[in-house]
């Protein structure tokens, strides 16, 4: 099985996106037309834009580090740690 293209990955959450909001959105407009209000429509928006979000993070969330790139270390701060010889300051410098 080949691996995705990036343009296979961005079509699909295109898709997944789209597909959420004009799916729900539509049975919010039919809940609205049956209900005659004017509220629903945009709650089905939302909702189909909330639940598609959900799908591609669990789809598309978990991305690997590309192959033989360097590995990088964080601080227990969350920043990146750099080499020793970095860390020496010049004078005028930080």
């Amino acid at each position: 099985m080949r691996q995705p293209s990036g343009a296979d990955v961005g079509w699909g959450i295109t898709g997944t996106m789209l597909s959420g909001m004009i799916v729900w959105g539509g049975v919010g407009w039919l809940l609205d037309r049956w209900l005659e209000t004017r509220v629903f429509t945009l709650v089905g928006v939302l909702l189909g834009l909330g639940v598609a979000i959900y799908l591609v993070v669990v789809k598309y969330g978990a991305v690997e580090p590309p192959a033989g790139g360097r590995p990088t270390s964080t601080t227990r701060g969350g920043q990146r740690s750099r080499p020793p010889e970095y860390r020496k300051t010049q004078k005028g410098r930080r």
